[in-house]
């Protein structure tokens, strides 16, 4: 954690040296990481859900890459794949526009 004198002047826009800490500035929880969706990429803070929700798409799309391969053989599976690609874009734009954007 870090002091509230520093969670009281959280920009994400200046560049840190060390990742990982989290802070609280009002209802908002911050983590200081690699936002994927800003550059330069350089450690900075960003929203937690940004890094949460980061790791969920890139997990959903680790697995499309292996459920495609299984489902692609029916029309049932074709379907399932489409859906899943749909919900990975909306989350992708999600991200880009709200949770990761830059000064969110």
């Amino acid at each position: 954690m870090i002091s509230s004198a520093e969670a009281a002047t959280i920009k994400n826009v200046v560049s840190y040296k060390k990742s990982g800490l989290k802070a609280k500035s009002g209802v908002k929880r911050y983590v200081r990481g690699k936002n994927p969706y800003v550059n330069p990429t350089r450690l900075t803070w960003m929203l937690t859900s940004c890094s949460e929700a980061y790791d969920l798409y890139t997990e959903a799309k680790d697995q499309y890459g292996i459920l495609k391969d299984i489902l692609s053989a029916s029309p049932e599976g074709l379907t399932e794949l489409a859906n899943l690609q749909k919900s990975m874009d909306t989350l992708d734009v999600l991200m880009r526009t709200k949770v990761c954007r830059r000064g969110a």
